[in-house]
């Protein structure tokens, strides 16, 4: 069972419980318990009594019925940085940061992850996790505007499971307002970003160094009422048309290319090989995690291959740390493979996620 900061849990093997205070693993985790003391857990030990999500009912005015959702997480909801400096402040919109909990050494410590709302209208918002291209229901809330909510903290290592995660955001605004349309995004940044201490700006939202992503601007979400009329299917087959069209003059684009590396050439005789999912296909959520490690191993196929035509120096496959099945499955087949040498990339730059194959024959 997954728990979060603010949960109410009690112990299997002893009296007693407390409140979840931090989120060490996932397999460890702080409890205060009812002397004010923190202690160190072990998540099996542990049963959920009360989640830290509740209703209480508001108070009633003399001629108004409401009741407003709250919850113990409230505490995570704080108010956006107001920077002094006016100039080139970020658009209203939803924002994604990754903040490190050591400020002055970015690349040392855990990451603090929070979902800002940088708008004067509520938000209301559900996020699911994207792990193996699978999607898991992880927090849902309530930001104010103005706002950010804290959302966790992990190790770095973990920050896989951030990369395509998924946000769906509803828009309110009490009286009158422009009617903005429900905003359903993927959370798109390269997760070796958060091994070099450069990619951590200071930002005029949270006032720390953080990575921001840009989830959606108001502008965008402006409900037009005019969209949702009826079109004729004389205007459907034109824009069915027009797409079969763009797809057509795409595949034309790509027969065209000398080579599947020319997009992946960082240096002479060098290229640089993404191979997470979504780098190679627009759209998995339907496939399995066997179709997925298939994609991902072909793909790996043909630019080894095609970097051995073609006399390659070097080739960095970026992989990803996740449950090491597409690792072992590269490494597996180049140990098979003559006039190669393999290694983990630099450390420095790409984490423990990627592999540097060496041709040496071709030196």
């Amino acid at each position: 069972m997954k728990f979060r900061i603010g949960d109410r849990v009690g112990f299997l093997d002893d009296k007693g419980g407390g409140k979840i205070t931090k989120i060490v693993d996932e397999n460890i985790v702080h409890v205060e318990i009812e002397d004010g003391f923190e202690i160190p857990v072990v998540i099996s030990n542990l049963i959920l009594t009360s989640s830290r999500d509740h209703y209480e009912s508001a108070e009633h005015s003399n001629d108004v019925d409401a009741q407003v959702y709250k919850s113990d997480s409230d505490e995570n909801v704080t108010p956006l940085y107001s920077s002094a400096d006016k100039t080139d402040l970020p658009k209203d919109g939803v924002y994604f940061f990754i903040i490190p909990e050591n400020q002055e050494k970015p690349l040392a410590g855990n990451l603090m992850l929070y979902l800002a709302n940088n708008t004067d209208y509520q938000l209301l918002f559900s996020l699911f996790t994207n792990e193996s291209g699978n999607f898991y229901g992880f927090d849902l809330g309530y930001v104010e505007p103005m706002s950010k909510i804290y959302l966790d903290t992990i190790e770095r290592s973990k920050i896989e499971n951030w990369v395509n995660a998924l946000v769906q955001v509803n828009f309110f605004k009490e009286g009158k307002a422009t009617i903005l349309q429900p905003l359903s995004q993927t959370i798109d940044f390269k997760p070796v970003k958060t091994y070099k201490e450069d990619a951590f700006k200071l930002n005029k939202m949270t006032g720390c160094k953080a990575i921001m992503v840009q989830l959606g601007l108001v502008k965008d979400q402006i409900f037009n009422p005019y969209a949702l009329k009826d079109k004729s299917s004389e205007n459907l087959d034109l824009l069915k048309e027009k797409i079969s069209m763009e797809r057509n003059i795409e595949s034309k684009k790509q027969k065209v290319e000398s080579s599947i590396l020319d997009k992946h050439r960082i240096d002479d005789k060098v290229a640089e090989v993404d191979l997470h999912i979504n780098k190679l296909v627009d759209d998995f959520t339907n496939l399995e995690p066997k179709d997925l490690i298939d994609i991902q191993i072909d793909y790996f196929m043909k630019c080894l291959d095609q970097a051995q035509k073609e006399r390659y120096r070097k080739i960095i496959f970026i992989h990803g740390i996740g449950d090491g099945v597409l690792k072992n499955e590269i490494h597996k087949h180049l140990k098979k493979t003559d006039g190669v040498q393999y290694y983990d990339a630099p450390y420095n730059r790409y984490g423990m996620g990627a592999t540097e194959v060496l041709f040496y024959r071709n030196k």
